[in-house]
Parts: structure tokens; sequence; C-alpha cells
């Protein structure tokens, strides 16, 4: 009698979508490793410019005020949405996953409320500028994958027509949000919200990012929901960041607290 030869997620899994989630989750992290980098070194160096931390600010700062990382950032928040986008389509249950991931966006929502407000009262010094998060990347994709929801078993050709929507919506609430009304409205999911009057953590808008879900979403309907296969051959060195890619959601939910953890704890020793 053969023995059965049991697979790890690695081989089981489509492991280039793992691999790419995986690399953009990374960058994620290193992106906000260098904001709070920038903050708590700026912190500590204080007016006299105390050294190595002004160096270590100047240097985080020059990468955080940089074209580069804007465009980086673009392209990270569009891949996280093309790549859910394409993952939704071949899932066995929609309904549980948007309904999961809601749950997760309200909890976001009341929690960094609830800190933010204990931030003020309280006089937290935690190196941000606020904990509020109303509507960012979470938000964004639990919306979409609701949304996809009622279009799941419909032609391709409902699919188009959203992310092309999603798509032209966009400059239509960037215009809006330039206007004196716009400026002095809280919309969070068509805008975002005037930082001169709303303070807050994170933020990312419904549209466009709704257009590159469902051109994921498009894309899959054709390849990967129909053979559910592997279109690249697998390698070995993809599987830390496939293991990352696999557990994006924790990593990113947890990554950021546990690193204001490790710069408060740094910062006790520093004062």
């Amino acid at each position: 009698m053969e023995e059965q030869v049991k697979l790890s997620a690695f081989e089981k899994r489509i492991h280039e979508i793992d691999f790419l989630r995986g690399l953009l989750m990374v960058l994620v992290v290193l992106d906000h490793l260098f904001n709070l980098l920038m903050t708590y070194n700026g912190s500590w160096a204080g007016d006299a410019h105390t050294q190595p931390f002004y160096t270590i600010y100047q240097i985080a700062h020059f990468y955080w005020t940089n074209p580069v990382r804007t465009g980086v950032r673009w392209l990270c928040l569009i891949g996280f949405c093309f790549v859910s986008g394409i993952s939704c389509a071949f899932s066995k249950n929609n309904w549980k996953r948007a309904g999961q991931m809601l749950a997760l966006w309200a909890i976001i929502l009341i929690g960094s409320n609830i800190l933010e407000y204990c931030r003020i009262t309280f006089d937290w010094q935690f190196g941000v500028n606020s904990f509020k998060v109303d509507f960012n990347i979470i938000g964004v994709l639990a919306w979409s994958t609701f949304i996809y929801c009622f279009f799941q078993k419909k032609s391709w050709k409902w699919l188009m027509a959203i992310a092309i929507a999603g798509l032209l919506i966009h400059p239509i609430c960037v215009i809006l949000s330039n206007t004196e009304w716009g400026k002095n409205v809280y919309v969070p999911p068509l805008w975002e919200p005037n930082r001169a009057k709303y303070v807050f953590a994170d933020h990312m808008p419904l549209f466009p990012y709704l257009g590159f879900f469902f051109g994921g979403a498009l894309l899959s309907k054709f390849t990967y929901s129909v053979e559910r296969k592997s279109y690249f051959k697998r390698h070995e060195f993809e599987r830390p960041i496939c293991f990352v890619g696999r557990h994006s959601l924790i990593i990113y939910i947890s990554h950021f607290i546990v690193l204001i953890g490790i710069f408060s704890l740094v910062g006790l020793f520093i004062k």
C-alpha cells in the first residue's frame, strides 16, 4: 500500500499569488518602519539635533518625502486590491469572507477611535499623531469583497463594467473633494478628508481601488478560477515570502502594534 505524501501549504496553494501578496506586505512593513523611525528619532533628537538620532531621522525623512515612495505606495495598494480580487474569484465562500472582513473593519473603526479618544484625554505619547482609522485598505477590501458577492456568478462583462466604473468615479471624487463643500464634509470612503480639519492615522478611499479589485477578479475569471493552478514555476526561495503572503492579514494587523511597542520601550531607555 503506497504511503500518501502530505503536501505543505506552500506546495498546495497557488504560490505566485502568495508570493506577490507577501512581497507587498514586506514593503508595507518597511514603509511603516521608516515612518516610526522618522517620528521617534525626530523626537529623540530634539531641537539640539542629538546624534545619532538626528541622522536616522534625516534618512527616514528623505525616504518618507521622496516621490519614489509615493509611487511605490500606490503600486502596493493597487497590487493588494488586484491580488485580493484574483483570490476572491476562486474562493469557496465569499459571503463568509466578506462578513469576516467587514467585522474586522468595524473593529478597527471602533477600536482606533477609542484609542484616539484615550490618546487625547490622557495625553498618551506613542510617537503617532493619531490612532484614528475610519477607512483604510481593510475597509476597501471588505466592501469590495461584499460588493463582489452580488456579481460573482454573473458574466465577466459585469466585472468589467464595475472595474471601469470604479476607475471613472475616482476623478469625480477628486473634483468634489477640492470644492469648498468637499473640504468640509467627512466622507472617508469617497476621498481623503481635509487634513487641516481632520486628523487621522491612515486612509484609503474605495475609489479607484474598487476598480483594481474587480480587475483582478476579471483576470481570474479566465485563469485561476477556471484551472485553479499555478502558471509559474515554484522555487524554494519563495517559501518565506509566501509564508508572509499566506498570513498577510495577521501581519498587517499586528506589525504596527509590535513596532510601536518596541520603539516605546527603547524610548524609555533613551529618556
